[in-house]
């Protein structure tokens, strides 16, 4: 009787053995799909990158942030340094502060016209931007530019009503011959008088270029006649 029940208990275990991992594994394969589900359905996860603070390297000096803010414009020039014909070179210093900003500026060459002088100081002043020096510890602290302005009067190429008139021959292999000047009067500037002393007819001086060409596209040699007649006026009110 014993041995008959002990031989059916070992039986039955056997024959629920299987059925007791069968349920194990589905249990499994049900837990895992519900968290590859509730993956899919959640937000992407936001990764922060975290960056190094930027350091100052030394740098003793402060930097220029752009260099045409301390360059004078043509309509910089004080008109009574104008009417006086007052040219020349400013050597000036810039004290800079901890923040980049310009608190003074030292004339240490003169140009020889005060105007000059003082205009030079006061668009330094007011347009230049400086990085600041950097001292060896990592830190911003005060300096010192230095730099210089050259102030040179400069003109219109006609500051006033002109002619021009000039006639050459533009040959068939593009060459600029035979210039003859027949005419240049009225206002032109200094610069505009050399220009035309060195080459009064155009490409007189320069490499062939472009000729004429007749009906059948051949090239031909033509004379040419330019004039130039400049008249210069104030505006209306």
């Amino acid at each position: 009787m014993n041995k008959t029940l002990q031989t059916f208990g070992l039986v039955s275990m056997c024959m629920a053995a299987p059925l007791i991992a069968q349920d194990v594994v589905q249990d499994a394969v049900e837990a895992a799909t519900e968290a590859a589900e509730a993956a899919a359905a959640a937000p992407p996860a936001v990764v922060q990158i975290q960056r190094p603070a930027q350091e100052l390297v030394y740098s003793p000096n402060p930097e220029l942030i752009d260099f045409s803010t301390l360059q004078a414009r043509p309509d910089d020039y004080p008109p009574e340094a104008w009417v006086a014909d007052e040219e020349g070179s400013v050597y000036y210093s810039l004290a800079v502060d901890a923040e980049g900003d310009v608190t003074d500026c030292t004339v240490l060459e003169t140009s020889g016209s005060e105007l000059l002088d003082a205009k030079t100081c006061e668009i330094a002043l007011a347009r230049a931007q400086f990085r600041p020096a950097i001292d060896r510890d990592g830190s911003r602290m005060a300096g010192e530019h230095r730099d210089h302005q050259v102030w040179t009067k400069r003109e219109p190429e006609f500051p006033g009503t002109a002619t021009i008139n000039v006639e050459y021959t533009l040959t068939a292999m593009g060459k600029a011959t035979d210039c003859e000047v027949i005419e240049v009067s009225g206002e032109i500037s200094q610069g505009m008088r050399r220009t035309m002393e060195e080459e009064p007819c155009p490409g007189i001086n320069r490499p062939a270029q472009a000729p004429f060409r007749d009906a059948n596209g051949n090239p031909v040699s033509k004379r040419v006649n330019l004039s130039i007649i400049v008249v210069v006026s104030d505006l209306e009110e």
